[in-house]
Formats: C-alpha cells, sequence, structure tokens
C-alpha cells in the first residue's frame, strides 16, 4: 500500500479520536487565556483567542456531525469505534465554553438567539446518537453518558443564558440588586471599602452601559467622589466587573438558579465518572479508554479552575460576608486580593494607551530618538514603496499597523485625568451663573501660555474635530522638540512632557485606528487624506496665515518653553480628551473592553459619576459658540468658553433661563 493511503486510512481510523482531543485541548487554551486579552494587546495573542473561540465550536460541532453519520459497530479488529458515541456529551461541554469567555466580542452577545438555535440542534444531534447506540452497550456505560448528558446540557444552557444577560437586552440590574438584602459591615476603610464601593455602584453603571440611566444620579458618596485617588480605584474595578458580565459567565453564576444547576452540572460528572470506571472496560481499546479517562480528568480540573475563579470574584466575597461565613470570605479575599486576581496596587483598567504619531509619519521625521525597532519598520515601509511603487498614502495601512505603539498608562497620566473631571466638577457648582466666580479660592483658571494655540485651532475643532486634533497634534510635537532631553529637565517638567507627548499621540491613535469613538464632523479618512496628499503641507500650510488664522511660526514663538506652558499644554489635552469621551457613544465602549479597554473608555465613565456627558443630563460642548443649536432646557459643558473674545480653558454647567 502506498505510504499515502496508508497515511489517509490511519487518520480515517482515528479522526472521532483525534477531534474529540483537539476540541479539548482548544478548551483548555480558552479557559487559561480567555481572561489574558483584557490585559495586554499582543496582536498574536488576541489571534490566537480569536483562532481558538472560532475554532472550538466547529471542531465540536463537526465532531457531532461525525458521530451521528457513525455506525456504531465492532467489525474491526481494534473496536475503536465502541466508545465513539460515548464522547457526544462531552462535546455538549465544550459547546458550552468556559466561564473566562463566553463572547469574544458584543456581536456574541447580540446572536444569542442564534447560539439557543444551535443549543436545540446540537443537543437532538446528541440524543440522535446516544438513540442509535441503545442495545448495542451495557447499561452502566448508557447510565454514564446519561449523566454527562445532563453535565453538557446545563454547561450549554449556561453560555446561551450569559450571552443573553451581555447582550444588556433585556437587562434590568435585579441580579445586582437582590444580592445583597443588607449593607455589608466592613470595618477597614482600606481597599475593602472601594470594593464596596464599585459594588454598590454596579447597579448604576449597569444603566449606563445599557443607556438608560439618563436622569440617574451616581450612588457614590460625596467623600468618595471628591478623592481623585479612591475614584481610580473604584472607576477600574467597575470596569473590570463590566467586562466579566459582558464576556464571562459572571452574571449566571451570581444567580441561585444557575448556582444550583452548576452543582447539578458537578455532581451528575462525578457520577458519570463513578459509574464508567467500575464499568467492564476490557472491550474497549486501551486508546479509547485513555481519552475518556483524560476527558474526564480535564473536566474536573477545568471545574476545579473554575471554582477557583468564582471564589476570585469581590461578588463572591461580598456574598460571603453577608452570609456570615467568615472563613470562605477571608479565603476569598485573599485569592481576590492577590496578583493573579484584583490586586489593589496593579489594578488592570486600563493598562495600555495606543500611540500614533502622524506628524512623523507625514514628514519621515521624528524629533525624538528613534528605537531600533521603528528604524526596522522604517526600512520595511520603504522597502513596500520601492518593490511595488506604491505611494506614500497607498501604504498608510501599513503604518497604522507598524507604527502604533502601546505604552503603559502610568499613574501620572490617570491623575491628570482624574483630578481634571474632579476639578471640573467643583470648579463650577450646578446652578451657578457662568460669569460668576467659582468659590474656590483660585478661582477661574486661565492659560495665557498656551492662549495663541487655543485661538488658532479653535474654529478647526469646532468645524472638523478630526482636523483640529491633527493641527494641534503637529504643533505640540513641534512644541516639545524646543525642550531638553529629560535628563536635563526637572523630574516634574519631564514628566509633564512625556504625559503631553502621550495624550497627544494617542488621540491620533483614537483618530487612525478607531474614529468611531470620537466626534468627528467629516470622516477621518478624508482628514487623514488631506495630509496625505501633499507629505509637506503640515510644514508649508502651518508656516502661512490662512483664514485669519495667526502663522504657526508665531504662535509656536509666543509659546516659549516653560512649566506654565507644559501645564496648559497637558490641561488642554486632558479636556480634549473628555470632551470626546463625553461625545463618545456606549456600543463603542462595550465593544473596547473585550479588547483591554481604552483610556476614553475610563474618562467616560468616570465623568458619567459625575454626570458629565452627552449620556447624562449635562451635555458636552467644544465652544459656547455651540449654545445656538443645543436645547436651552439642557445644561451644557464648554471645553473651552470664551466669555469676551478670550478663551479660557475651564468647563462649567450652564442653566439657560427661558424668557418670558
Amino acid at each position: 500500500m502506498h505510504p499515502t493511503e496508508s497515511l489517509i486510512k490511519l487518520f480515517s481510523e482515528w479522526e472521532i479520536q483525534l477531534l474529540v482531543l483537539l476540541s479539548f485541548t482548544l478548551q483548555l487554551f480558552l479557559f487559561f487565556t480567555g481572561s489574558l486579552r483584557r490585559n495586554g494587546t499582543s496582536g498574536f495573542l488576541r489571534l490566537s483567542i480569536w483562532a481558538a473561540y472560532l475554532g472550538a465550536d466547529l471542531v465540536a460541532v463537526y465532531a457531532l456531525g461525525l458521530l451521528s453519520r457513525h455506525e456504531d459497530i465492532t467489525t474491526t479488529e481494534r473496536h475503536i469505534q465502541l466508545l465513539a458515541f460515548f464522547w457526544a456529551p462531552f462535546l455538549l461541554i465544550h459547546l458550552g465554553g468556559q466561564d473566562t469567555i463566553t463572547a469574544f466580542a458584543m456581536e456574541d452577545n447580540n446572536l444569542w438567539l442564534r447560539h439557543l438555535l444551535n443549543l436545540v440542534v446540537q443537543v437532538l444531534l446528541a440524543l440522535y446518537v446516544f438513540w442509535k447506540s441503545i442495545g448495542r452497550h451495557n447499561v452502566e456505560l448508557l447510565v454514564s453518558g446519561i449523566f454527562v448528558f445532563v453535565a453538557g446540557v446545563v454547561k450549554y444552557g449556561e453560555r446561551t443564558w450569559s450571552l443573553r444577560c451581555g447582550s444588556l437586552e433585556s437587562s434590568t440590574g435585579h441580579h445586582y440588586i437582590k444580592l445583597f438584602p443588607e449593607e455589608i459591615n466592613v470595618v477597614d476603610v482600606g481597599y475593602s471599602s472601594i470594593v464596596c464601593a464599585a459594588l454598590d455602584s454596579m447597579p448604576y453603571i449597569l444603566g449606563i452601559f445599557s443607556a438608560s440611566s439618563l436622569f440617574a444620579t451616581s450612588p457614590l458618596s460625596e467623600d468618595t467622589l471628591r478623592d481623585p485617588d479612591k475614584m481610580l480605584k473604584v472607576v477600574r474595578l467597575e470596569l473590570g466587573m463590566m467586562y466579566d458580565d459582558l464576556y464571562t459567565k459572571a452574571v449566571v453564576l451570581r444567580t441561585r438558579s444557575f448556582i444550583i444547576l452548576r452543582c447539578i452540572s458537578q455532581i451528575s460528572f462525578f457520577v458519570s465518572f463513578a459509574l464508567f470506571h467500575v464499568d467492564d472496560k476490557r472491550r474497549y481499546s486501551r486508546g479509547d479508554t485513555a481519552i475518556t479517562y483524560t476527558l474526564f480528568f480535564g473536566g474536573f480540573l477545568l471545574e476545579v479552575c473554575a471554582m477557583f475563579v468564582f471564589m476570585m470574584s469581590p461578588w463572591t466575597w461580598a456574598w460571603l460576608k453577608v452570609k456570615k461565613c467568615n472563613r470562605l470570605a477571608k479565603l476569598s479575599w485573599f485569592i481576590f486580593s492577590t496578583n493573579i486576581g484584583w490586586p489593589e496596587k496593579n489594578q488592570r483598567w486600563p493598562n495600555l494607551m495606543g500611540q500614533y504619531n502622524f506628524r512623523s509619519w507625514l514628514t519621515g521625521n521624528d524629533l525624538r530618538p528613534r528605537t531600533c525597532k521603528q528604524r526596522v519598520m522604517t526600512v520595511v515601509k520603504r522597502l513596500f514603496m520601492y518593490l511595488f511603487y506604491a505611494e506614500k498614502k497607498n501604504i498608510f495601512w501599513m503604518s497604522k499597523l507598524l507604527d502604533t505603539e502601546y505604552v503603559n498608562v502610568d499613574k501620572m497620566m490617570m491623575e491628570c485625568v482624574a483630578k481634571e473631571i474632579c476639578l471640573l466638577h467643583d470648579e463650577f457648582p450646578i446652578g451657578d451663573s457662568p460669569t460668576k466666580q467659582p468659590p474656590h479660592k483660585k478661582g477661574r483658571r486661565e492659560w495665557q501660555s498656551i492662549q495663541p494655540l487655543l485661538t488658532r485651532t479653535e474654529t478647526d475643532l469646532v468645524t472638523d474635530f478630526g482636523c483640529g486634533i491633527s493641527e494641534i497634534h503637529m504643533l505640540t510635537e513641534l512644541h516639545l522638540s524646543k525642550y531638553p532631553p529629560p535628563s536635563d529637565m526637572e523630574a516634574n517638567n519631564a514628566g509633564m512632557v512625556e504625559v503631553c507627548r502621550k495624550l497627544s499621540n494617542y488621540m491620533m491613535y483614537l483618530l487612525v485606528t478607531h474614529p468611531s469613538m470620537l466626534p468627528l464632523n467629516i470622516s477621518a479618512e478624508a482628514t487623514l487624506e488631506r495630509y496625505q496628499v501633499n507629505p509637506r503641507v503640515i510644514e508649508e500650510d502651518l508656516m502661512v496665515k490662512e483664514e485669519g488664522k495667526e502663522p504657526s511660526e508665531q504662535v509656536l514663538e509666543r509659546m516659549e518653553p516653560s512649566k506654565e506652558a507644559l501645564e496648559g499644554l497637558v490641561h488642554m489635552w486632558t479636556r480634549l480628551l473628555l470632551y470626546a469621551a463625553g461625545k463618545s457613544r456606549v456600543e463603542m465602549h462595550k465593544t473596547q473592553l473585550s479588547r483591554g479597554g481604552e483610556l476614553i473608555t475610563f474618562a467616560w465613565l468616570f465623568m458619567a459619576h459625575y454626570g458629565l456627558g452627552d449620556s447624562q443630563l449635562r451635555r458636552i460642548q467644544i465652544t459656547n459658540d455651540e449654545t445656538k443649536t443645543v436645547c436651552p432646557s439642557v445644561p451644557q459643558i464648554y471645553a473651552f468658553y470664551d466669555p469676551k473674545y478670550t478663551i479660557y480653558l475651564c468647563t462649567y454647567y450652564l442653566f439657560f433661563i427661558k424668557q418670558s
């Protein structure tokens, strides 16, 4: 026989076994990597999880179909098909997915009805496989298979219901409200009080993500709202728990009915293993027996790990505290607060922010020291242009892939965002007149050091936000190039330079890779195309006086390098981020949570606690010139307010009084 024919025959004999083992391997991979995607932005890891997520269902469904067409007879010498029917319920368990990942994206949640239909079809298919095997196997094996079948139906049902809850179509938050019949008595005022505050706010957070809490107010105390450091930790916990509710089985495992079903599933699985273990297995091939034991022991391993994940949840700790199970509560808190859980000093949301230097792409000149990776990317792009005679604008997609970087969101960055929002909340109390000075001693801030930059770009920000961001980004890069290296600067000034550059590159990253998260008047493609038609446009057009604007050369001359200029730039970019966050749509934030979260999502949720943003009652505008198009009865927030033709970089709440 030809070697190829022998190989094909061997594969045909072991096809079902290989598919079952592959299905189990994919489940192991998904369990241990499903939660990693929210901690990093590795493209390879995300691609691997995506392939495993899709492949797991395809392999299990194909294997079930193969079993349904297979004749369970014992005509071959090795009797390799005897246990094939017994693996059908295991495939149902695999189709039920893992606790750490039920949906890869929001689209999976929205298609929960399709998964429900698949559940019905695959269960009927597994029943058909069992029906064909009745009378050909002993009672012990059939009963053992029935118990595995029960576990498989429960697991598949858990996943389908988790997808339904993750879609947020009919979520009311009752599973949050009913979880705690009474308040948790926490004596400690440290991290545990922060966790309790985050748990208490989850019904409100659910309303924000489901766009059903326009007039609701944050349940957090005034002391918490006035503490930026505490709010940072609370919002990060809220994002982490919201991710679990959208993309894992966390929601269903907090309900009494599904906890009971999970216990029934585990008991059924154990009983099935006991019946199979005492059964006479001499009639079965060693390979099939080994595979079956592998499925059982692998299932036990995943259940133990799932219990570990369940104990690591803040909801579990809180529930145990309510039920006065102090020892279990201490165990849960120990697991929760370790590095593998939700440690206070190393929280996960957000941990990385994208960076894209648009000026470097246009001019080919990066004013910062270039790394080895950046040099390699430049060579690759130039080689591609030379080999394929491609114009620069036609390989912009390559630049988005190769030039996009990710940096850590450090403490200084998070504090800038948090303190800016808290300052806006205190600077202009609700109901105060916009012409009235704020009650605190510092008064209304004015950054005269960057006023030339704001004067030049204010109109662009209103008419074309993307164009305004691009222009400010380029001018910021030119201004920052005037500063000495970080080693020759004071630590505070060097930190502000880094924060300013990160925010500038981050806003360009959003414009280039996630334009749907920005309030654009014109498409991002059209805005970017304007600059790429002639890459020298930034060097030439910005230096001339157009449309009554002050030439950028004079703007840069008037903005001398100083601590005040750096502070102004940092606050300006932070305000632009907050404006974009306030105008963003909730659907985009739900989608981005599956990819590790974005800094703009953090800012959006942070602002929601203070009632700021278009998803809340107080709408945000770029300047007070936009009041002509705004309903007078709606309170407004202005990122750049000009009371007497002078731009003051401040935000306040403005209530219009209807004239009689």
